[in-house]
């Protein structure tokens, strides 16, 4: 089963600007890849990351807004007044 994880620059490999907290998948079987692919489209090399099986830091709104739209449409029919 693969789970979302938040990845980031580790310390010092970029500036503190630039260390959000994206979010990409662990493997099935949890061997780390090569690289990271985030939901943003970045992919940060692994030997220069640091993972984190729970919230860290300040997120990146770009893999927020991706997490976000691949979760299920809300049933606006049921709602919505005519």
């Amino acid at each position: 089963m693969s789970r979302t994880v938040s990845v980031r620059y580790a310390a010092g490999v970029v500036g503190e600007s630039r260390r959000h907290a994206h979010l990409s998948v662990m493997p099935p079987d949890g061997v780390r890849p090569a690289a990271w692919p985030t939901y943003c489209g970045l992919e940060i090399p692994a030997h220069l990351a640091e993972v984190a099986h729970q919230p860290a830091g300040m997120p990146c709104f770009r893999c927020l807004s991706g997490f976000t739209s691949m979760t299920p449409e809300l049933d606006t029919e049921s709602t919505s007044a005519d």
